[in-house]
């Protein structure tokens, strides 16, 4: 992740942007269109150092930063940023009452464990990538809300399976394991119920497909 400081973007100098790879060049030939140009913009993001902005991105993919050209206006007009690297991905509760309580763990581990057995069958295509998901938490124990915080998960391309059949009239089906994944883990996860609390909380789970 990255949190700029810098004040002087475009003014006391220019370049110093992070430069993330789009997720259409990591796999290339999926969607290849050669009707389309292939210049920097559709390949590459840009993203400004303006003060205030914070990033956050999953470090797999390639990064850079752009070349900085100063006019010399002073250390504080320069390029200043704050970087560094979130720790292990791990479950992350919030609410005292729900995070202190071992009945909540449990009925979250329980459902983690029957998502995986699922997610590791047949039944659904492989992906690879990071998902992480925020569960809120009523006061009465019930999921109001299950939705992504970071999802950066595409189909494996080594599991790909392409067209899987046809509908009732006759249009190919096209697998969509990035689909089944998100709905399987939204539907696990939203059918919990934790024990009561006075506010309830959030719980920050994630998933690591490599």
């Amino acid at each position: 992740w990255t949190f700029s400081l810098s004040q002087g973007y475009g003014t006391s100098f220019t370049g110093g942007e992070t430069v993330l790879m789009t997720p259409g060049v990591l796999d290339y030939w999926r969607d290849f269109d050669g009707s389309r140009g292939k210049e920097a913009p559709s390949l590459v993001r840009f993203l400004p150092p303006t003060f205030g902005r914070f990033t956050a991105f999953d470090p797999r993919i390639p990064h850079m930063v752009q070349k900085v050209a100063a006019s010399g206006a002073g250390p504080l007009q320069a390029r200043i940023m704050v970087h560094g690297w979130f720790a292990e991905p791990e479950v992350m509760w919030f609410g005292d009452e729900l995070e202190e309580n071992e009945e909540a763990e449990k009925t979250l581990n329980t459902c983690l464990e029957s998502v995986m057995e699922t997610l590791g069958s047949s039944e659904i295509g492989r992906v690879i990538g990071f998902l992480s998901v925020k569960i809120i938490v009523a006061p009465d124990g019930e999921v109001d809300e299950v939705y992504a915080v970071c999802d950066t998960l595409r189909e494996d391309p080594a599991d790909f399976s392409g067209v899987v059949g046809l509908d009732q009239e006759g249009r190919e089906i096209v697998e969509d394991s990035t689909a089944d994944v998100k709905l399987t883990i939204r539907e696990a996860l939203g059918n919990l119920i934790f024990p009561e609390t006075e506010e309830g909380g959030e719980i920050v789970v994630p998933f690591d497909f490599v």
